[in-house]
């Protein structure tokens, strides 16, 4: 099996987090508010990365082989599973009232809105608040049911698991990349619908950790940064067919191979032990109450440390918080 040990993986997600604040702050909806100093032909470098940065499909694998592992040594369960999303939402929680109460005294016409608005995104029903958050409830739907997925992974096998989560993905990109804008006012329809979505990168983790496959232990370091940097430059060029499959799980081996140390290793464990409340911060921060403070930092790498830093600063308070009212509830 491929084995990624806790701190890489934790290491991982440190990365993965960054890839997404990019992706969210440099999207082509904001990318002309930057200023940018490097380029490939009239596309900024920053924007021409962002295919080989897309962190969803990082995180549900990274989950789907966590919980693999611990299907094999018998500590997973529904029961099991209902505290874990319990203290994913008080997190969440925490940081919606946060934000709304600065929201409210900003924009108290919008924030908190009618009663069922509030409700809906509270559940991640409905994220109007924060769009970032659309991946709240079917990762916890998925998280819930997990060991009926891997029971389901095990009977059918390996290679009928990635063939039937190939077809499913597909048609759920098709739906959502032509209908999205109808099925979106539709949540019962759209939800499990992303639930399906999600559910192929959840299940390719799972294989991972139940495939022989592995790289050679003796492989030198130049050799993995040579082959992460050529991966990237692949999926940014010609962005490789079956991302999930073939470009998202190569990527976090060879990632599990690079030997992090010294202050490198200090900052990425860092935020990838916050990366959860980084995730439904920096949007709050960087894109709907205080987009016109950060974007006046006007350099891609200003505003990309800026936003970063405040929302890893934020996160600490409100992970504390959160512990203790987890603390109360979970015993």
């Amino acid at each position: 099996m491929v084995y990624i040990a806790k701190e890489k993986s934790t290491i991982i997600k440190g990365i993965a987090i960054m890839m997404m604040l990019c992706c969210h702050l440099f999207d082509c909806e904001h990318i002309d508010m930057c200023t940018s100093f490097f380029f490939v032909g009239n596309t900024p470098l920053i924007r021409w990365l962002l295919p080989a940065f897309g962190p969803i499909p990082f995180f549900m694998i990274l989950s789907g082989y966590g919980l693999a592992y611990k299907y094999e040594t018998g500590k997973l369960g529904f029961r099991g599973q209902v505290p874990r999303v319990l203290r994913l939402y008080v997190h969440y929680w925490v940081i919606l009232a946060l934000f709304l109460v600065i929201g409210h005294m900003m924009e108290p016409s919008l924030y908190p809105g009618k009663m069922t608005k509030l409700l809906r995104n509270m559940i991640g029903w409905n994220v109007s608040y924060n769009s970032a958050m659309w991946f709240l409830l079917p990762y916890s739907i998925l998280s819930l049911l997990s060991f009926y997925i891997i029971r389901l992974v095990e009977r059918i096998g390996n290679l009928w698991a990635i063939v039937i989560t190939i077809a499913i993905e597909v048609c759920t990109s098709f739906l959502i990349s032509r209908y999205g804008d109808i099925l979106i006012e539709h949540q019962f329809v759209y939800q499990p619908l992303l639930c399906f979505h999600l559910l192929q990168p959840f299940t390719i983790g799972i294989v991972l950790r139940r495939t022989s496959f592995s790289l050679d232990r003796s492989l030198r370091q130049w050799m993995v940064i040579t082959g992460i940097v050529v991966l990237v430059i692949l999926e940014c060029l010609i962005e490789i067919p079956l991302r999930n499959i073939i470009y998202v799980p190569l990527m976090i081996t060879l990632l599990s191979q690079v030997k992090w140390g010294g202050w490198l290793k200090t900052i990425l464990m860092e935020l990838g032990r916050t990366s959860m409340a980084i995730w439904m911060i920096h949007c709050w921060l960087a894109l709907h109450l205080f987009e016109p403070q950060f974007y006046s930092l006007k350099y891609v790498p200003l505003i990309f440390i800026a936003t970063l830093a405040a929302s890893y600063l934020v996160s600490l308070p409100v992970m504390w918080v959160a512990g203790k009212i987890n603390k109360a509830l979970i015993k």
